[in-house]
């Protein structure tokens, strides 16, 4: 099984965590499980104020934040990359996920202040079904150009 070293709070007290792509698919999966579920949930209005719904949508925000932040020792290493073209990739991706988490900020603060908050429902909705098409198309790029990067970097090495 393919490894990427990540340096996590272990790592700073002195310990090395080890991250597979395995791993890092399995988060995909389920960041694409919870929000299917989720817009499943939110179609119903008075789901929306479920405390289950919430606790699915901190968990959902927990699975994404953790994810991303896993992705920081895959940017580390191929920068260190002679080749243009990747470290060019990488960019891309460190400038997408700085995108994402702004957007993404931008709705939680909107309707997720302490609980969902919903007023408007159907703008909800929309919002709601373009951020998790924003963070499964962003999911998708990872694994299609990011991973086989960073794979190939593994190989190289």
């Amino acid at each position: 099984m393919l490894k990427v070293r990540r340096v996590s709070r272990t790592a700073e007290r002195g310990g090395v965590h080890m991250v597979s792509f395995d791993e890092l698919h399995d988060q995909n999966h389920q960041i694409a499980e919870l929000a299917k579920t989720l817009s499943y949930l939110f179609q119903d209005r008075e789901m929306c104020d479920s405390g289950i719904t919430c606790e699915l949508f901190e968990r959902y925000r927990d699975k994404f934040d953790a994810h991303m932040s896993k992705n920081k020792e895959i940017y580390s290493t191929l920068l260190n990359n002679n080749d243009g073209s990747v470290r060019t990739t990488v960019d891309r991706f460190m400038e997408g996920e700085k995108e994402i988490k702004r957007l993404f900020k931008r709705y939680a603060d909107k309707w997720c202040k302490n609980g969902l908050h919903i007023g408007d429902h159907a703008q909800f909705i929309k919002e709601t079904d373009e951020m998790f098409e924003l963070v499964w198309s962003r999911i998708q790029a990872e694994s299609e150009q990011l991973y086989p990067l960073a794979r190939n970097q593994n190989h190289a090495a």
